[in-house]
């Protein structure tokens, strides 16, 4: 029996559609200034100035959010319960980000609670939104009476598209870069206008920033794939998630990082915090929760399962 869909509901729209408006900010980002360094400000009122990164950042929220939107129709759920949850988790997640970076920053300068909270000049880290996300849906899902594990598949896809599209942000405020490029290879494929905006202090660095986005857009494809096949069962793909991201942020993007500007780097018993819990927390915490999900959680069914029947090939 067929079944009426809207364009809406086709692949191109839901995975291409994210892809067009990602492209559709960076060329506009980029394309509507003249000279480099590029400028980090997108707006400016004169009363007030709204920034590059603050775009990225809320474009890739949104994004993320279009994506696990789309998931929860499939799971036949009720999406005023993903409204309700982007309501509480966003903004914990920001504060979770900035409370992360403040308690290991390696040179703090906080004199009221107003300079913690202020992220106006910067200073947020991925590592602190995901676990206070990760918290909050503990508590959230069981309020709801959902799976925290099907969730928590979802909410990964859209930190993913997140963090891609948010990491642009650093590259129109020319930061999170690595060392200087030695390699003539790496300076001829990369190109003309990130080299450019990567030419700091008389050099080009390494856009540490792309090679994270690259390394977070192959996991996004594995996994996108992958939820559709019965590979995986319900909350396998959260542990994927914490292992990929914890191997690339704590073996590759951080030690390039800390060794472009090792005195910015957060830092945790005097060693690089990024790097330490991306490694421990993250790899190691992803590895367990595999393992739990597989022979102590038995009874987990087959993500591909939990789609309502004629969703499966959407």
């Amino acid at each position: 029996m067929k079944t009426n869909k809207k364009w809406t509901d086709h692949p191109l729209f839901i995975y291409g559609g994210p892809l067009l408006v990602f492209f559709l900010m960076v060329t506009i980002a980029v394309g509507t200034q003249s000279g480099v360094p590029y400028k980090s400000i997108a707006i400016d009122l004169g009363f007030a100035q709204i920034a590059w990164y603050a775009v990225f950042i809320l474009t890739g929220i949104i994004l993320g959010a279009f994506l696990t939107y789309q998931e929860f129709k499939k799971f036949n759920w009720d999406v005023n319960i993903l409204y309700d949850g982007i309501l509480y988790a966003v903004p914990l997640a920001i504060l979770g980000a900035r409370l992360y970076y403040v308690v290991f920053d390696p040179s703090p300068n906080y004199e009221s609670f107003i300079d913690v909270i202020n992220i106006t000049q910067g200073g947020l880290a991925i590592h602190g939104a995901v676990l206070v996300t990760l918290i909050f849906m503990i508590f959230f899902t069981k309020k709801k009476k959902i799976s925290f594990w099907a969730m928590a598949d979802m909410i990964m896809i859209g930190f993913l598209i997140g963090q891609i599209v948010g990491r642009w942000g650093n590259f129109m405020n020319q930061e999170a870069y690595g060392p200087v490029i030695e390699s003539q290879f790496i300076l001829n494929i990369l190109p003309t206008f990130i080299l450019d905006q990567m030419f700091i202090d008389g050099a080009f660095h390494h856009p540490t920033f792309l090679y994270e986005g690259l390394w977070n857009f192959a996991g996004l494809v594995f996994l996108l794939i992958a939820r559709r096949k019965r590979w995986f069962k319900v909350g396998d793909m959260l542990g994927l998630y914490l292992i990929w991201y914890g191997l690339g942020r704590g073996l590759i993007i951080e030690p390039l990082r800390v060794g472009g500007h090792p005195d910015d780097a957060l830092r945790l018993f005097g060693l690089p915090a990024n790097i330490v819990l991306s490694l421990g927390l993250f790899m190691l915490g992803g590895i367990l929760l595999l393992i739990v999900n597989r022979f102590v959680i038995k009874d987990q069914p087959y993500y591909a399962d939990m789609l309502v029947k004629g969703n499966e090939n959407d």
